[in-house]
């Protein structure tokens, strides 16, 4: 996995918030935070819905520019405003991990508060209300919302992985860097963002409950008079105990443990909080990034999510099915990018050795043809006095080949016929000297111990049918002074077949 990771590195997710107000853009980079935002004109989005696109692709543009080169895709985890997304949590019977799906859309259906044939919804389990029982929190939002913001942002050269709402956000942000806060304990946290309040119950790391109201409906509920901080308080304080016995009547037990995010007015809300419940709120503590602005909160959480691997990615997402396709594109166009300056490379490497190599040789066949140009001829006779020397070499070879022909032929013959002599000679017979020429007659000298060895061998060579014309003369019997007698045999080869000895 290192490797795939560092021969195709993954594309960069980004969190990107996008209010009534402002864009919002958070990447993690090696450790470090980039940061780029804009502030949106009066209008052009108002309660979650777009009124002036052509403003907002222009704002999203400008956004781009302080992230990356104009044409290069930026993948974000989008943060829509909560206007209009509904949450509702429900619980469905357990069944097979197959058929969770399903059973959470056919749920998800049936309490639903918008038309679910015109809506995008989604869902994540949250836990066991009882055996055989699971909860989980279902979200939605309407279809034309999602796809007209979506749109902006690939106008934009934006890609959306996933889009979330801010309690999603926030909940994450909760989740990984918030200090002193008990997993298992519920919490109610309020937090005042840019469009209004937003008040959510988290518990074991997910949100079981979320309600936001914009300030614009606020305003609305006091008469459309100048909004203060009077009326935010008191607005926390009904809203808060509504959702307290909510959390009592649907999962029982008590929330005992009330965090407020960091505002202008964070005090008077404490006062108002502990006046009326009897209960010590307390600020929400980043352990990591404590410099951020809370402004930036929503942001942070949804880059939290880009760090995740997108097989692993669980939470809800209120998109249409294959909304991320375009960062599956990205990665393998960032992957052929990235091997095609390796090949460039290669290429380009053997092309030089090409061309070093040509111009080697094409200098060493001009040094040749100086050379020739410049030296000395052999003259023609030499080269021709030459070849005659090289034929007739070449026949003295032949000649010698053929003689060891010949003499491959007679070699093994005199052997056998030699041995049929001896074997006939016994003891009594000393072999000197045997000649044998190409008519096949013989002449043998050898040296015997008395005269009757001598005519003994001379019969027994008569009566070897080998041989024939077996002649030993008188006169070639000769005693020697040690009491030996010399002799000289002729005799003729008439047969071959000496395979017997």
């Amino acid at each position: 996995m290192k490797l795939m990771r560092y021969l195709n590195p993954a594309p960069m997710i980004g969190g990107l918030e996008v209010s009534d107000l402002a864009l919002r853009f958070l990447r993690f980079e090696d450790d470090k935070l980039k940061q780029a935002s804009v502030q949106l004109p009066p209008g052009v989005i108002m309660d979650g819905k777009i009124l002036e696109r052509d403003k907002l692709v222009a704002a999203l543009g400008v956004l781009h520019s302080q992230i990356e080169k104009p044409k290069k895709i930026i993948h974000s985890v989008v943060v829509m405003p909560a206007s209009n997304v509904y949450t509702q949590s429900f619980s469905m019977p357990m069944v097979a991990e197959k058929n969770v799906r399903e059973t959470a859309l056919l749920n998800m259906q049936m309490v639903s508060p918008i038309d679910s044939k015109s809506a995008y919804s989604d869902y994540q389990v949250i836990g066991e209300t009882k055996p055989g029982q699971v909860e989980a929190l279902g979200a939605f939002v309407s279809a034309k919302e999602v796809d007209d913001m979506v749109s902006a942002l690939k106008e934009a050269n934006f890609d959306v992985i996933a889009v979330e709402f801010i309690g999603m956000s926030l909940m994450r942000l909760v989740k990984n860097y918030s200090a002193g806060m008990k997993p298992d304990a519920p919490y109610l946290i309020a937090h005042l963002s840019g469009d209004g309040p937003d008040i959510m119950i988290v518990k074991n790391g997910h949100l079981y409950f979320n309600y936001f109201h914009s300030w614009a409906a606020i305003q609305t509920e006091i008469g459309g008079r100048k909004m203060e901080a009077k009326d935010v308080q008191d607005f926390l304080a009904t809203h808060i105990r509504q959702v307290l016995n909510f959390y009592t009547s649907r999962w029982g037990g008590a929330i005992k443990d009330i965090v407020l995010v960091q505002n202008p007015i964070a005090k008077e809300i404490k006062d108002t909080i502990q006046q009326s419940f009897g209960i010590d709120a307390h600020l929400l503590t980043i352990g990591k990034y404590n410099q951020l602005s809370t402004l930036w909160y929503a942001a942070l959480g949804a880059a939290l999510r880009g760090l995740t691997p997108r097989s692993k990615d669980n939470d809800l997402t209120l998109t249409a099915t294959g909304v991320d396709v375009g960062y599956y594109r990205e990665s393998v166009l960032n992957f052929l990018k990235s091997w095609r300056g390796v090949i460039l490379m290669a290429l380009g490497f053997v092309a030089v050795v090409f061309l070093v190599g040509d111009l080697f040789l094409i200098q060493t066949s001009t040094s040749v043809a100086e050379s020739l140009k410049s030296g000395t001829l052999v003259p023609l006779a030499d080269i021709q006095a030459l070849q005659k020397d090289v034929q007739k070499f070449n026949t003295n070879v032949a000649y010698a080949l053929k003689a060891q022909e010949l003499g491959d032929f007679w070699s093994p013959l005199f052997d056998k016929i030699l041995a049929n002599i001896r074997a006939l000679s016994g003891q009594t017979i000393r072999i000197e000297r045997l000649y044998i020429d190409q008519s096949l007659s013989g002449l043998l000298i050898a040296k015997a111990s008395n005269d009757s060895a001598v005519i003994n061998f001379k019969n027994a060579m008569a009566k070897e049918t080998n041989f024939a014309d077996v002649v030993l003369p008188l006169s070639n019997i000769k005693v020697n002074s040690d009491g030996t007698v010399s002799f000289t045999l002729q005799f003729k080869v008439v047969s071959l077949k000496f395979d017997s000895q």
